[in-house]
């Protein structure tokens, strides 16, 4: 082959290149999070997505973050994003969601856009459905789980704008009803969007990825390495009450309880096996409101002696990695008022409702959020829900509440494996049919035994 064809055949590779990548007018939505930590996140993705343009020569996307261009309560529902983004995204052809810790190839995303017709009411992302029927999706379908298609968050979603503006008209003319609690937002705005069968199930496309791949437009990243919490800074609080003293705790003790550096186990009674600390509030059965902020002033007033940085508040059936909790909280600060957990919400968006970490998942509070809530927070009855009221409460005392995927309410069955598909869980709740040791075996004990190791390490130098 001579020089001029050789050059030629370059100079054709180049062009079909830069046809192959003509731009599709596109918006990217980032869900932010109101700390420095997923701000910095969130700017990191913006400034990746602005340089891979730059250097394919293709159209900059619009980027904008949820936090600091909407700023709504709520609006990681997707439903009061709907108007706000077709208002000032009515012009692109594609609108792609996508949480701060995803990772997106332009070039891939450009190249996967281009094999759909943005004219039709139409949505692509990593569609996930259940294999049997769950809790957290209130048993929906439970004749046949696995019709129903729901995208799976982390990997990103792309809807045109013709079925965005069709969602707008839905809501507007109040043809759907919401739903009183937001629990899994993917799930809800899946069935908002089919509406009984009135409109499209997701489209799966294999670019849009649940982990790390050679051909993936867009992936969820595990929780990056911040370092780690000393665990003797971190206060583990477990509720419990007597009936749950042998087979509960006993779990506890057996998994992740160990690796504890300072945990209480707070019941109805005093039982000096386990060791119990009763703080002479009866046991309810739901709510345990009292209990909890009886809790909250008890550590509270054992910060005055101590170092303690971190309150981790569980049930006695919850199953988690203090390796990784000790990771995670290393990554926030911890002089401003935040919460974190796996994030609910009540009633609609803005002042019509507010955010609250469910219980059973896990909360996380820092020690100015803890002061804050212990001095201020009551319960209108013993058994009101806990979690709510803090929630309420943190909303009104301006707490930021963080949602971590990696924290859940139920257990591993529950939810589609591409859900958990980056193996970095942090929690998981209930002993239901499961046993929580293999549960913890099988997630958790690899990572906590690390930690006993480098510890070991620590002393030895």
């Amino acid at each position: 082959m001579n020089l001029i064809m050789m050059h030629y055949l370059v100079f054709m590779s180049v062009i079909c290149f830069t046809v192959a990548l003509e731009s599709p007018n596109i918006t990217i939505i980032i869900l932010s999070q109101n700390s420095q930590f997923n701000v910095n996140y969130a700017l990191t993705l913006k400034e990746a997505i602005q340089l891979e343009s730059s250097v394919l020569s293709v159209k900059e996307p619009k980027v904008y973050f949820t936090t600091k261009e909407f700023n709504i309560s709520g609006d990681w529902t997707f439903f009061p994003l709907i108007s706000p983004i077709v208002n000032i995204a009515e012009s692109c052809e594609w609108v792609v969601f996508v949480e701060d810790r995803c990772t997106v190839s332009l070039k891939l995303l450009i190249n996967t856009l281009q094999n759909y017709d943005a004219q039709k009411e139409i949505w692509i992302g990593n569609a996930l459905h259940d294999t049997e029927a769950s809790i957290i999706h209130h048993f929906g379908f439970y004749k046949n789980p696995e019709f129903f298609k729901y995208p799976n968050i982390g990997s990103g979603i792309v809807f045109s704008m013709p079925l965005l503006k069709r969602l707008e008209s839905q809501l507007e003319n109040a043809k759907y009803k919401m739903p009183d609690f937001h629990i899994d937002s993917a799930y809800e705005l899946a069935l908002f969007v089919y509406n009984d069968g009135k409109g499209p199930m997701i489209v799966n496309d294999n670019a849009f990825c649940s982990k790390e791949g050679p051909n993936c437009a867009t992936y969820p990243r595990a929780i990056p390495n911040c370092g780690k919490t000393h665990v003797s800074s971190i206060f583990f609080a477990v509720k419990t009450c007597q009936k749950f003293h042998v087979d509960r705790i006993k779990a506890v003790k057996k998994t992740w309880g160990q690796f504890a550096s300072k945990i209480m186990y707070f019941s109805d009674v005093e039982d000096a096996s386990v060791p119990t600390v009763s703080l002479g509030v009866k046991n309810t059965d739901h709510g345990h409101c009292e209990k909890t902020m009886s809790i909250l002033k008890f550590v509270e007033d054992m910060l005055q002696e101590s170092q303690f940085t971190w309150l981790v508040l569980v049930d006695d059936d919850t199953v988690l990695s203090v390796s990784r909790i000790a990771s995670l909280t290393r990554c926030y600060d911890t002089t401003e008022p935040i919460m974190l957990g796996e994030r609910y919400r009540f009633g609609g968006p803005g002042s019509e409702g507010f955010d609250y970490a469910t219980g059973g998942a896990g909360i996380l509070i820092n020690q100015a959020a803890l002061q804050l809530l212990a001095d201020s927070c009551k319960c209108s009855r013993p058994d009101s829900p806990d979690d709510m009221i803090l929630g309420a409460c943190a909303e009104k005392l301006g707490i930021t509440i963080i949602h971590i995927p990696q924290m859940h309410q139920a257990r591993p069955p529950d939810y589609a494996e591409g859900r958990l598909a980056t193996m970095d869980a942090i929690t998981f709740h209930k002993h239901w049919m499961i046993d929580p040791v293999q549960v913890y075996r099988e997630w958790f004990e690899a990572d906590d035994k690390k930690l006993v190791e480098e510890v070991l390490a620590k002393v030895e130098l």
